[in-house]
């Protein structure tokens, strides 16, 4: 067999050592802007200037969400008064009188019972697949 290499070209030390120092300047500059830009990302004064719009939408959401969170409590606490209990038992009962054979259904339709298995089918498919990734990936990174 052949001795030597020759499609390997031979380059010199120096030149290989000055080819490593340009690598690891390049990747020293990527490192530096890399960090500076996590600083800029983390500073959150920072970014509220240069996005004050996502802010704003932001705390309107928060606050929207914190109106319908307390809008709900209060109307629970409304719902549990007598007065409004007394309320909804007379317009019950007016249902009762007025629709009989509404009151108590009988056995559910068979396009119901179809409809209620399939969805039970999908939703244990779907809950089964995510775990599975879920596991799969935490034992990725446990290696």
């Amino acid at each position: 067999m052949g001795e030597g290499t020759t499609r390997v070209e031979e380059k010199p030390p120096r030149q290989i050592e000055r080819e490593i120092e340009h690598l690891r300047t390049r990747l020293d500059r990527s490192l530096a802007e890399l960090d500076r830009r996590r600083h800029e990302l983390a500073d959150l004064k920072l970014q509220m200037r240069k996005h004050p719009g996502v802010f704003i939408g932001a705390g309107g959401f928060v606050l929207l969400l914190l109106g319908g969170v307390a809008f709900a409590i209060w109307r629970a606490h409304e719902r549990e008064k007598p007065m409004a209990k007394a309320h909804r038992l007379r317009i019950a009962f007016g249902r009762l009188v007025e629709h009989p054979e509404k009151v108590a259904r009988g056995e559910a339709p068979v396009w119901e019972k179809v409809l209620g298995a399939v969805g039970t089918t999908i939703a244990l498919s779907v809950t089964k697949k995510l775990l599975d990734r879920a596991w799969n990936s935490g034992d990725t990174l446990r290696k």
